[in-house]
């Protein structure tokens, strides 16, 4: 293996041990910055660039336990 395909192997490795660590210790964090980065492509002019930003969108948080006031177990009334 050349020294350019080991390099990108390695970068790739870090990036996404990066990203798993974001998303398990500060997602809310995470979160925000994935929905100011649509924000910021969704208003561009090109079609390719809303496109990105409606794909980067992230998705809406369902609270679930006693925070989503389900009714189903009546212990939060």
């Amino acid at each position: 293996m050349s020294g350019v395909w080991q390099w990108l192997l390695v970068y790739a490795l870090v990036i996404w041990c990066c990203w798993r660590l974001l998303r398990k210790y500060l997602p809310d964090s995470l979160w925000q910055a994935q929905a100011r980065l649509s924000y910021f492509f969704e208003q561009r002019t090109p079609a390719w660039c809303r496109r990105l930003g409606r794909a980067l969108r992230p998705a809406v948080v369902i609270p679930q336990g006693c925070s989503s006031h389900c009714t189903s177990c009546r212990s939060c009334a």
